[in-house]
């Protein structure tokens, strides 16, 4: 009797289990439908923004004063806020010990994680430059220009030669350079352009504007990239979860059927 009470114990356990991480699954669903459409929505402007971007760059009188100073380096890391996604956080926080590992001195790594799970880890291996906890949950204008002008600032001043974001994109690992910025060579970029007022006035207020947008579009493919995993990882636990609710079901009612017969014998056998 006392099995068969585990057993169904068990079963309701496994059922609550199977109910949450369905749940779950519906959640991330719906959120990374939303997500999706943001960097949808996104994809114009950052294609024009940084067309025009270039087009001021690639002019030989437009040069960004930049002190030369040192040699650091810091990497904006997107882990998630929370876990059951998989190998989502794992695989990304080994590939960057592997990149420090083969491409840095230790010594000149600073690290920006934007997220909890990347920051509990890296913080015990790296230095933290900055941290934020808001950008996952709380995404917004305020919150992205604090972090971007301290960053732009310091790169101005030479504290970082050069600065990555590093992050989860589909089923692959992101590693692109925000800064410096590189010049491309386009026929679109020959072309005469009238700007005003002047150029270096323009580029002053658009760069902070094209960081902003790198950084948020890292952000929102990132948390895309984290409900997908979500997604799949809740899947597979509610089949692992319906699988063992009918295994423990089949013992159950096996150890019934047991207990049925064997009480019907004794009555057989008094009569």
């Amino acid at each position: 009797m006392s099995n068969l009470k585990e057993i169904i114990s068990r079963v309701k356990t496994v059922s609550s289990i199977i109910k949450m991480t369905n749940a779950m699954k519906m959640v991330s669903s719906v959120k990374l439908k939303k997500f999706k459409n943001k960097i949808i929505n996104l994809k114009l402007y950052k294609k024009n923004i940084e067309k025009f971007f270039f087009i001021l760059i690639n002019k030989k009188k437009i040069k960004i004063k930049i002190k030369k100073n040192k040699t650091n380096i810091l990497l904006i890391v997107i882990t998630s806020n929370r876990g059951l996604c998989g190998s989502f956080n794992n695989f990304l926080l080994k590939t960057i010990d592997k990149l420090i590992k083969k491409k840095y001195f230790k010594e000149n790594i600073y690290i920006f994680p934007i997220g909890k799970i990347g920051k509990k880890y890296l913080e015990k291996k790296y230095k933290i430059y900055l941290y934020n906890n808001n950008l996952i949950d709380n995404l917004n204008e305020e919150n992205l220009s604090t972090i971007v002008n301290i960053i732009y600032n310091k790169f101005l001043k030479g504290f970082f030669s050069e600065i990555k974001i590093i992050y989860n994109n589909s089923k692959l690992i992101s590693i692109k350079k925000i800064l410096p910025f590189k010049r491309k060579k386009k026929k679109l970029f020959n072309r005469n352009y009238i700007f005003e007022p002047y150029k270096k006035k323009i580029l002053k207020y658009l760069i902070p504007k094209i960081l902003k947008m790198k950084i948020y579009n890292s952000i929102l493919e990132s948390i895309t990239s984290e409900h997908s995993s979500r997604m799949i990882a809740m899947h597979k636990a509610k089949d692992n979860g319906i699988k063992i609710k009918n295994e423990l079901l089949f013992i159950y009612n096996k150890l019934r059927k047991e207990k049925i017969t064997k009480e019907i014998l004794e009555i057989v056998g008094g009569i």
